[in-house]
């Protein structure tokens, strides 16, 4: 912001002097040295420093007592000092610094100190601030990307910054107290970590740590709160709060708009912030103001949830007929005035959510307050039915068991119900122990009739979290063990409840609790189902402290769970500013939002009469490997969730499974976000289950189950995968859903070759079994009728494991991991999902669907399950539906995925344009045909450009001498075009991020390694093509018997010797045997170089600025003919078969290959570019000639292919 629009503001006194003084402190250090490179501390604390900057925030009034400087001509897209700030804030104390304002250059004396983690000096001496220019013209302003999170902001501390990318607002909470908002970096909104991940494991810290590091604050300026802890105005504090206002909603998931002029990144009270140029307040310019776009507008409607009837959880915050101005024992509105507008809000949205029965919490327990019984409750039913016009609603009466003042506290449950709807059968009921519940607020039940159907309902509200806990529990909230307790009473409570008819309960109201939270276990220990999740995993009723959670729920017993249609969140408070609550200024009567802090639940409810025939419809898709945008033939996730979505609209009875590899291997868009963008994306689209797959412990066990398992909301499967220690199952087995009284249940597994396609190191902690034995396991058990260990009707193995073709023979090969997994599936196991070879098919193999949906969501299939629940049979169809028909989409985008894209495309385009260099031909890939895909048995110019690239990497900084270097074809996951080459399109051959290793293996190593190109029998590819270094080339028999098919090897012309040591370099995968390559395994001497494969190709170019291809191939196939029977002779004719002399792709093609001996021609072929699927045939020749007089003994001929520059040599024993 110029320092003209700061006057404006009338905050600043510009600087006018009209010759600089003479100075009377030379400068010591720039602003980057007091803040040191890479450190949260200053190196030079405690010394004093001059530094000389530009004055960009003024800060003597407010409370902070300073300014800030910043290095001139600092600031911009371009950092000069990466790893150090060049912003500083200095402590004035009561010094003045008059004549000093925002834009004017001026220097600064004093000691370096870190207050409370801040570096600062302290200027408070007479004339330690002195001005050196006049407007002297504000630095640019720095680019803060929403990627940069936590700590990573230590380099930004104290500049002027411009936030970019996606920051959403995640709360108010403080707004009226401290005029802060607090905002979360990145497009979604951060979940409470016990969620998804249970309290004081890795997991759950790793997501609260998580969502710290993304929060940052926008705060107003000022150190002093706008209002007193009682709500009352400070009067030390002009004005209010800045941010918000009465007639413009403002609501948590909507996105900043920050001011143009920048703000100042501070770090103050234990949390980032950003600060406005000068203390601002709701009289400041709009300048100096931040503006909102809408990402979570208000729901005109309450969400539709079907049923015959619809229960309903409202906490009614704390609804008082007593007011506080008149008892203080009250809890709820101070006056008339405020109960008038509370009561109409509340009417509204109760009568708006039209449930039939419905618990609140938090209403008026009358009795305590020497009132009579349910007054408070009789009074809100009145106003219901006055709003409505009629007699609509009624209430359940308080059990005299709760008349008792001295056992019951100030707020209580009660249940509100349409006699239209449902009739109360029999009295309500409640539970009286005080040695469970002195702090809570005891239950209260009651059974409903609608049709000939029984409901019961009992309203809850377990303790809550605040207070002084006198038992904590390391990891758990406050009161964990209380709230146990009585979840423990209210479940066996809901048991004596439950007699005949009498079965369908639902608890339903405020636990206090989150998902994963010991509370919640107690329930799902005993079979009952949070409603939520089932029904609507990833919706929530509150904000705590910036992060979503459900501390409400519907609890239902396993007969109820079978009734319940469809379940949502209405969210009109929880993302709602709490200033618009009844008691607070932009508090506006008669509307639904914000009557309370909690969000309603609505479950619908069926009767008994469910169909004799259920219809499931199963969407499937395997190997997205985050291929979250739309590029043909991949339709994008946008696409795919619509074409879920459609499917679910048409019939509820929908699952969207998956069979692995929904992450890892990804496109640079996720791939450089570590795929929190596709974990995003397809919680929105509504996956709910998936095996996992190989890639998905690219980064390790650890990072599976600590990280991306608690982001992702459907639930990842490996029935195989073990703890080695204790050899119990390491992931969860299976997931079962029911529709209608029809379960279906999955069970996941992973090819069992995944210690050899991930770093062994990550997956130290676990062992892989035999998936076969593991899916009939478990498929046993949800089959023998043991309700406890689960019970299906249907089960579908999700398997990462595939065909190697698309031929029905592929699938049935019992001699393929495939095909032993379709054959040997017992008759527990009613389908197979299947991935991995990135292939479509669809069979049906002994009446078993047996499937795959290809790869990188280019199609999904659609599987309909017709189940007849009078002869427990059903039918099974699947199809398979591509997403795009060439280039034109064949489903429209998702407006509820498509900005989750769009954001990550925005960040991923900042992170991934900058250019490297330039490619002046195609790198590419080998193909099994023109079209077709991916061949890893060629040779390909990008598998050599990148061993080419790791050899140079390793020996550029002196300290190696690399001989040789090989690179696996499964590591390229994308071509190389030709062009200008950005990070995005490297990262994208390269994504997973391996370092490079070092270590001796002797020539016949090599040579071992090398023949372990051809895999064992029981891989799913038979032949894996390394790409090598120039320097290497090599000749091969493809006839010769396995381990002999190397006929020579040699190292710059020169044959290796077999005794010989030489350096051999490879990434980190191949360094522990991936993909069977053992020798590499076995390696001496091994060495980390610490070297990142991407980085590697980042620094390549940073030195040859343009890379071609070379068109030489580094290994050729030859099969010399037979002797005529004795030996061969000067004279004889030679037939010599030749392959692998061309590329698969557009490169040149060979043409014509001559043998020559000593230069001279003997004998030329056409060579044949036919494709050969698997193997590295391409290019083949045969050629004839005849042995010159000049030879003999042992006599090397030599072959070129003079086009492309492949040359090549064999030797024949000349008698």
């Amino acid at each position: 912001m110029s320092a003209v629009a700061v006057a404006a503001a009338g905050t600043l006194v510009a600087g006018l002097l009209a010759t600089p003084p003479a100075y009377a402190a030379e400068v010591t250090h720039t602003i980057a040295q007091v803040q040191g490179t890479n450190v949260a501390t200053s190196p030079l604390v405690g010394q004093t420093v001059t530094v000389e900057g530009i004055v960009t925030g003024d800060h003597r009034t407010g409370g902070f007592r300073g300014i800030y400087l910043q290095t001139a001509g600092s600031g911009g897209a371009t950092d000069a000092t990466p790893g150090a700030s060049d912003g500083l804030f200095v402590f004035l104390s009561n010094n003045p610094a008059t004549g000093v304002a925002i834009g004017d250059k001026v220097r600064a004396t004093g000691p370096v100190s870190e207050f409370s983690t801040v570096t600062q000096i302290t200027a408070s001496a007479a004339g330690s601030v002195e001005l050196v220019q006049a407007a002297a013209g504000l630095p640019a302003t720095t680019p803060l990307p929403a990627t940069v999170l936590g700590g990573a902001r230590e380099p930004f501390e104290g500049m002027l910054v411009s936030p970019t990318g996606t920051y959403r607002l995640v709360s108010s909470h403080n707004l009226l107290r401290f005029g802060e908002l607090w905002l979360s970096a990145g497009s979604t909104m951060p979940v409470e970590a016990f969620e998804t991940a249970v309290p004081g494991t890795t997991a759950a810290n790793t997501i609260t740590t998580a969502n710290r590091n993304s929060r940052i604050l926008l705060d107003d300026g000022y150190s002093i709160g706008v209002r007193n802890a009682d709500g009352s105005d400070n009067p030390d504090h002009p004005g209010d709060q800045p941010y918000l206002t009465k007639d413009v909603v403002v609501r948590n998931g909507d996105a900043v708009n920050f001011p143009t002029g920048g703000s100042l990144l501070s770090f103050g009270f234990n949390e980032w912030r950003l600060q406005p140029p000068v203390p601002i307040t709701d009289a400041s310019p709009a300048a100096l103001k931040p503006t909102f776009t809408t990402g979570n507008p208000r729901p005109a409607t309450p969400p539709a949830v079907g049923g015959d009837i619809t229960v309903a959880a409202f906490n009614v915050l704390n609804y008082f007929t007593t007011f506080t101005d008149e008892n203080p024992q009250a809890r709820g509105a101070a006056n008339a005035e405020e109960f008038a507008i509370q009561k109409s809000k509340i009417v509204t949205a109760i009568n708006a959510l039209d449930a039939d029965v419905v618990a609140l919490q938090e209403i008026e327990n009358s009795v305590k307050l020497g009132e009579a019984p349910d007054e408070a409750l009789a009074d809100l039913v009145a106003g219901l039915n006055a709003a409505a016009g009629s007699n609509v609603w009624d209430y359940v009466r308080t059990p005299d068991a709760l008349h008792d003042a001295a056992i019951t506290d100030f707020i209580t449950n009660a249940i509100i119900f349409k006699p239209a709807a449902v009739k109360p059968s029999g009295e309500a009921k409640t539970i009286i122990d005080e040695t469970v519940w002195d702090i809570a607020r005891e239950p209260i039940a009651q059974t409903f009739k609608f049709g000939k159907q029984f409901v019961t309902v009992v309203a809850n509200h377990l303790k809550s979290k605040s207070g002084t806990d006198p038992s904590p529990q390391p990891g758990q909230d406050a009161f964990n063990d209380e709230r146990v307790e009585e979840a423990q009473s209210v479940l066996a409570f809901a048991n004596s409840l439950s007699e005949g008819r009498k079965t369908d309960i639902y608890l339903v109201g405020d636990f206090n609790s989150y998902a994963k939270e010991d509370p919640m276990k107690v329930f799902a220990d005993a079979g009952w189902s949070d409603v939520l999740f089932t029904k609507a995993r990833g919706q929530y009723t509150y904000t705590f402290d910036g992060e979503l959670g459900s501390l409400d729920h519907v609890i239902a017993s396993p007969s109820a769970a079978d009734k319940v249609t469809k379940a949502g969140v209405w969210s009109i408070n929880s993302p709602e500013w709490a200033g618009r609550e009844y008691w607070a200024p932009a508090a506006e009567a008669g509307i639904p939002y914000r009557s309370s802090d909690h969000d309603p639940i609505l479950v619908g409810v069926e009767t008994e009469g469910v169909p004799s025939t259920v219809d499931i419809d199963l969407v499937t898709v395997n190997d997205f490997h985050g291929r979250i945008e739309q590029s043909a033939p991949s339709g994008g996730i946008a696409a795919l969730s619509t074409a879920v979505k459609q499917i679910r609209a048409g019939n509820p009875n929908t699952v969207f499974a998956a069979a692995g590899d929904m992450i890892g291997a990804s496109t640079f868009t996720s791939f450089i976000q570590q795929d929190v963008p596709t974990i995003e994306a397809l919680n929105a689209a509504g996956l709910d289950v998936s095996s996992v797959g190989n890639h998905e412990f690219d980064q390790g066990f650890a990072d599976l189950t600590d990280r991306v398992m608690p982001l992702a909301l459907w639930e990842y499967l490996g029935a195989n995968i073990y703890d080695k220690d204790t050899g119990l199952p390491a992931l969860p087995e299976y997931f079962l859903q029911t529709f209608d009284g029809v379960t279906i249940g999955f069970v996941g597994a992973v090819t069992d070759e995944l210690p050899s396609l991930v770093t062994p190191a990550g997956i130290a902690d676990i062992t892989v079994g035999d998936p076969t034995e593991a899916a009939n396991r478990v498929a046993d058990q949800l089959s023998d009728g043991i309700d406890e260990n689960g019970e299906a009707d249907i089960i579908v193995l999700l398997v990462h494991e595939g065909a190697a073709t698309t031929a029905i023979e592929s699938a049935t090969d019992p001699n393929s991991p495939f095909g032993k997994i379709v054959l040997g599936a017992d008759d527990n196991v009613d389908a197979i999902v299947s991935g991995h070879t990135h292939l479509a098919y669809n069979h049906v193999i002994d009446g078993r669907p047996v499937i795959s949906s290809g790869q990188y969501g280019e199609r999904f299939s659609k599987m309909d399950i017709h189940y007849d629940k009078a002869t427990k049979s059903f039918t099974m169809k699947n199809e398979i539906f591509n997403l795009m028909d060439g280039t034109t989409p064949l489903y429209p985008d998702d407006p509820a995925v498509k900005p989750i894209v769009d954001e990550a495309v925005a960040v991923a385009n900042e992170l991934g344009n900058v250019v490297l260099g330039t490619a002046s031909a195609d790198f590419l890939r080998a193909t099994s045909a023109a079209t077709f895909t991916e061949n890893r048995g060629g040779e390909s110019t990008l598998g050599n450009l990148v061993a080419d690239v790791q050899r140079w990497s390793l020996n550029e900084d002196g300290t190696r001498d690399v001989d040789v270097t090989f690179m696996n074809p499964g590591g390229l996951r994308a071509d190389l075009a030709a062009g200008e080459v950005t990070y995005r399109e490297a990262a994208n051959v390269q994504p997973f991020a391996n370092t490079l290793v070092t270590m001796n293996l002797t020539g016949a190593q090599i040579k071992s390694v090398l023949e372990e190109q051809w895999q064992p029998s029981t891989a799913a590819r038979p032949f894996l093509k390394l790409g090598v270094n120039q320097e290497l080339t090599y000749t091969y028999d493809p006839s010769a018997p396995k381990g002999s098919h190397i006929t020579e090897m040699l190292l710059e012309g020169v044959p290796i010797d077999p005794a010989a040591t030489y350096s051999v370099g490879v990434n980190s995968f191949l360094a522990s045997g991936g993909d069977n390559f053992f020798t590499l395994a076995l390696g001496a001497n091994k060495a980390d170089s610490g070297k990142i494969d991407l980085e590697s190709m980042v620094d390549y170019f940073e030195v040859f600025d343009t890379i071609s291809p070379d068109f030489a191939q580094r290994a050729v196939g030859v099969i010399v003919g037979p002797d005529d029977g004795d030996g061969y002779d000067v004279g004889d004719q030679v037939t010599v078969n030749l392959s692998s002399l061309d590329f698969s792709r557009n490169e040149p093609a060979a043409g014509t290959v001559v043998v020559s001996f000593g230069g001279a021609q003997l004998g030329t072929a056409s060579v044949d570019r036919a494709f050969t699927p698997a193997f590295d045939e391409v290019g083949k020749a045969t050629v004839m000639f005849t042995i010159p007089a000049v030879t003999s003994g042992p006599t090397r001929f030599d072959i070129a292919v003079p086009s492309t520059g492949t040359t090549s040599s064999f030797v024949i024993d000349v008698d």
